[in-house]
């Protein structure tokens, strides 16, 4: 059982090389070590820093993005109700002028018959007229002779050109 038993020799050499490597790694490792660390330490804090910042912007930016997404909707519609409204403007628009173009037509035409219905009166007078003219000349030559005859075919042609006239 020697083996479970150290000699105190190899203890003292042993404790020894333990100081002495726990001396030089304290003053030449350790402090690299504890740099290293450190620096490793600093720079996922830092890390972790800009993550967080990178998620709160992200955030945001997504916030307005949907923001922006139901401003373009409201827009949408905006657009949408102004080029309806516009569009009833317009129809309503073209109704009224074709509605004035139709009434304007229809005068037109009403003036245009009112005009041909004068001139086929006029013509209708001159050709009874004429054709008065005719009879009166037939009747009155072959009633020439008598002067009772002449007076009361010439009362009768008065009466029928002034009903004549009068239509």
């Amino acid at each position: 059982m020697d083996l479970f038993k150290p000699d105190v020799g190899l203890l003292f050499w042993m404790l020894l090389s333990f100081v002495i490597l726990f001396i030089i790694l304290r003053k030449y490792a350790w402090p690299g070590i504890l740099k290293g660390v450190n620096e490793r330490n600093k720079h996922i804090e830092d890390a972790l820093i800009s993550a967080q910042a990178a998620r709160e912007q992200m955030d945001r930016f997504q916030h307005e993005s949907q923001e922006l997404i139901v401003q373009a909707k409201e827009e949408q519609i905006k657009i949408l109700q102004e080029g309806k409204r516009i569009k009833d403007t317009v129809i309503s628009e073209a109704k009224e002028q074709a509605r004035a173009e139709a009434e304007k037509i229809i005068d037109e035409a009403h003036k245009f018959i009112e005009k041909q219905r004068e001139e086929a009166m006029k013509e209708i007078d001159r050709k009874v007229a004429d054709l008065s003219v005719d009879v009166a000349e037939i009747i009155l030559r072959k009633k020439l002779e008598d002067a009772d005859e002449q007076k009361a075919l010439a009362r009768k042609l008065m009466v029928k050109m002034s009903e004549t006239v009068a239509n």
